[in-house]
């Protein structure tokens, strides 16, 4: 069924469903069902505009004038009803279709004039006047929400915004800002950025005509479209002035949801009613406002605002870090260094004010700023504060983390340091991680606040993020082996969290790799340090540690395989053995993660030409032993994935390791007969990987051969018909895939099939599968899209060879529906299930059920 019929008929179900929802008798037992229905009504009007739904279903306009008519009304049917309301309204058909009605006065004007007659429990006499269900309700929050998100979903195009002008909405959108529902505040907060982002248009003829009418019909303020605007920048200037700080810290969501969208010259009407409120908050010290203001100066440091003086978002970006605790001013700070376009001397201040509390427990100076500037003065007045709170340990770390995560950003930016050494930064790292070590700090600093941060894996975690982004930038080469030399500390350290070992052994990867002058210092290091505490660690009895040290090993070989010298190290080591005896952990993470390290150790040997060496000769033949039986026994599926993954590695390579052929035909029988899914995807990529070097020389016959002796086509075959989708999914695109390089390369459609191999189907498994799931020649789907049993008991029309005749490869892959086949497994398993008409359905089921046939669904 094609998506336009499908939808034709979720359409023809929806007056039922409607019925249902206005029947006051009934109950939805789940409301996200009214989401969905919503997403779907969305779909449909975004993918056709020219579609009137109001005009397909009258029904529609029916059940929004009853729900927005009648009191009892459930809150949450009507608060979908006032989105739906929104939605239709979003095309100017739907829009004067529903103010013809008078179906937008009921939904959203009602609301107005029962804020303005003072009555907060909608208390409109009579229902002539319409809306008594919204003005009933209107102390529901959904209610509320629902009219909100209405109206934003409405406002789509200018009719829209005059209507919201003419019925004087705004002042209910803005007192809807401090709502007590949260979730009403911020649905009225995203609609307010929304109106100030609203493009305005051109009129056409007929609009303006049409406004001009309305204006001499009615004077006044609100007949302009621009009052509302007006309203709103007049409301977050006199919000932001105001000594409720719910209410400032509302104004200043909306500055920073709106800035960036605000085009000229609206973005200078409402900086310019925002900039003395937020210069005056600034001078006040407000504290827990800080952090807001700063979001709102990000925002303006995207538009022109930024460049133009008069605005002054530098100064009011310097008052936050002068402003409050040292905490909020290094998150201040830290937000300033991100800013793509910054003056040197702010961001110089920014990074410097980062840096402190680092500079505090190490006694490094890290940054001078000259004595007597401004800047200067700013940085050195937070530092009575942030002395006393670094002396306090949980002030301490959580300072100290957020110094270090914000120098871990500076670098990956490439803007760190300014006026900063990086060689300083990085040193004044290295101290705070040997202080964590229980080492003092040479030379020692002053204080002695360093004592507390001894073995506090938070401050390793955060300096060991600082050092591995600092490894990325210039000039830090020359500290290379220093690092190292720490790094080989942390993972001897027997006191070392998990996570922080984690941390310790991606610094040691990022760092080994950083090119060495000195080959023999590098060889030196691996031989005696780094090697013995990495045999060390895969026997740690935290099995997070062994399977983190060897995926490092993995990676590792992975970075250093041309290297002569580090072959020559690891073969020396002893640490291929007990990888070898890593197979056998308790622990399958574990044993996955060794065998992914075997496959990179044996491709670093071949590749070194070490298997012509008799000491290593065996090893290749050893680890497919191995890894043979670990895909035909391990009870566990990453190590029989991680066996697959490693042979298709090694299968890329230019010059696989020896043995490997013999092997690969029981390897594929064994991966494709797995139970688990991804063990049967993998062998199913190392199939194709067979595929690609087999056809990519020699004649296809040759070719097409090669893999039949491997196997090749009985794998894919039997993917086909796998039960699980993904498998199938797999072998079909492989199977196209046959096809296409078998007509290219292959004879013309209809000649003699003499270039492919041929099979007797009734003497494979898979033939009789694939022979009783097909129907007229092929294969028609799967899961619910097979034919029914008694239809697959034989084959149809006599198209497939019967009784012990053979079929070509050619013949086989023409006759299978693939294209078909691919098109039905693309879809999910639960496409039915999770459809519109599905969804339709399940509500129309809920009204045919009774008291009497209610079913307990467990």
């Amino acid at each position: 069924m094609d998506q336009g019929t499908m939808d034709a008929d979720c359409i023809a179900l929806l007056p039922g469903v409607l019925t249902f929802l206005a029947d006051p008798k009934q109950s939805l037992p789940d409301d996200t069902c009214l989401e969905k229905l919503l997403d779907w009504l969305t779909n449909i009007i975004n993918e056709d505009d020219d579609r009137n739904l109001l005009d397909q279903q009258p029904c529609l306009l029916e059940f929004i004038s009853s729900m927005c008519a009648s009191k009892t009304t459930d809150p949450i049917i009507l608060s979908f009803t006032l989105k739906l309301t929104g939605l239709l309204a979003a095309t100017e058909r739907g829009f004067s279709r529903l103010e013809e009605r008078g179906a937008l006065q009921e939904a959203f004007a009602c609301a107005a004039k029962t804020e303005a007659e003072g009555d907060g429990d909608g208390g409109g006499d009579g229902e002539g006047e319409g809306g008594g269900g919204v003005r009933a309700q209107w102390e529901e929050a959904s209610v509320r929400c629902g009219w909100l998100l209405g109206l934003r979903a409405m406002l789509q195009h200018h009719p829209a915004m005059t209507f919201i002008s003419q019925r004087g909405l705004t002042k209910l959108i803005l007192q809807s800002q401090c709502d007590k529902s949260l979730f009403v505040a911020a649905a009225a907060n995203q609609l307010l950025a929304h109106i100030l982002n609203f493009p305005h248009p051109p009129m056409t003829e007929q609009q303006q005509q049409q406004e001009t009418a309305q204006e001499n019909g009615n004077s006044g303020p609100e007949c302009n479209t621009a009052a509302v605007t007006a309203e709103i920048v007049g409301h977050i200037g006199e919000a932001l002035a105001s000594q409720e700080h719910f209410r400032v810290l509302q104004a200043l969501r909306v500055l920073a949801l709106s800035l960036p969208g605000c085009g000229a010259p609206l973005l200078g009407s409402v900086w310019g009613g925002a900039l003395g409120p937020l210069e005056v908050l600034l001078e006040a010290g407000m504290n827990k406002l800080s952090l807001p203001i700063m979001e709102v100066l990000q925002a303006a440091s995207t538009t022109e605002l930024f460049s133009q003086s008069d605005a002054r978002v530098e100064e009011l970006m310097r008052a936050t870090l002068r402003v409050g605790e040292p905490k909020t001013a290094i998150q201040c700070a830290s937000a300033i260094t991100r800013l793509q376009h910054c003056s040197e001397p702010l961001k110089k201040l920014a990074v410097g004010i980062v840096l402190q509390p680092l500079e505090f427990i190490t006694g490094s100076p890290l940054q001078m700023l000259p004595n007597g500037s401004g800047d200067a003065k700013r940085a050195n007045s937070l530092r009575p504060a942030l002395r006393e709170q670094l002396c306090q340990k949980s002030q301490c770390i959580s300072l100290l983390s957020l110094s270090l995560s914000s120098v871990a950003e500076l670098s990956l930016a490439n803007s760190l340091f300014v006026d900063a050494s990086v060689e300083a930064v990085t040193g004044a790292v290295l101290q705070l991680l040997r202080v964590g070590l229980g080492q003092s700090p040479s030379p020692s600093p002053p204080n002695k606040a360093y004592i507390q941060l001894i073995g506090c894996s938070r401050v390793q975690r955060s300096g060991l993020d600082a050092l591995i982004s600092l490894s990325s930038c210039e000039g830090v080469r020359c500290l290379r082996q220093e690092v190292l030399d720490l790094l080989h500390q942390c993972l001897q350290h027997p006191d070392s969290d998990p996570t922080v070992l984690q941390k310790t052994l991606q610094a040691l990867l990022k760092w080994i790799c950083l090119d060495s002058s000195d080959c023999s210092e590098q060889t030196h290091f691996l031989t005696q340090s780094l090697f013995p505490a990495l045999m060390k660690r895969v026997c740690d009895m935290h099995w997070e540690v062994r399977d983190s040290t060897l995926e490092f090993i993995t990676q590792l070989i992975v970075n250093s395989s041309d290297s002569v010298a580090f072959s020559g190290a690891l073969r020396g080591s002893g640490i291929v053995s007990l990888l070898l005896a890593c197979l056998d952990d308790s622990e399958g993470y574990v044993r996955a993660s060794a065998i992914s390290a075997l496959g990179q150790a044996v491709t670093a040997a071949h590749h070194q030409g070490e298997t012509n060496t008799n000491s290593h000769n065996s090893l290749p033949e050893e680890v497919l032993t191995r890894l043979s039986a670990i895909l035909a026994q391990d009870t566990e599926g990453f190590p029989r994935r991680a066996v697959l993954k490693a042979v298709t590695a090694w299968l890329s390579r230019p010059h696989p390791p020896p043995g490997l052929d013999q092997s690969l035909s029981a390897l594929l029988t064994l991966g494709i007969d797995d139970f688990d899914w991804e063990v049967k995807v993998h062998t199913l990529e190392l199939a194709e990987t067979l595929m690609d070097e087999s056809l990519s020389r020699g004649s296809l016959a040759e070719a097409l051969g090669r893999l039949q002796e491997y196997g090749v086509f009985s794998v894919l075959f039997k993917g086909l018909l796998d039960c699980d989708r993904p498998v199938a999914q797999r072998a079909c695109q492989l199977l196209l895939k046959l096809r296409g390089v078998m007509e290219v390369k292959g004879e013309p459609a209809g000649s003699p099939p003499g270039d492919t191999p041929t099979f007797h189907l009734q003497s494979h498994q898979w033939g009789e599968d694939l022979l009783r799931k097909c129907k007229g020649g092929g294969v028609i789907g799967h899961d619910s899209d097979w034919p029914a049993e008694e239809e697959e008991e034989a084959v149809p029309g006599g198209d497939w060879p019967k009784g012990g005749q053979e079929v070509s490869l050619r013949e086989v892959v023409g006759r299978l529906d693939l294209e078909g086949m691919r098109q039905a497994l693309a879809r999910s398993s639960d496409h039915a299930m999770t459809s519109p008409r599905s969804l339709m359905e399940d509500i129309l089921a809920v009204a045919q059920q009774s008291d009497d046939n209610a079913v307990d669904c467990y």
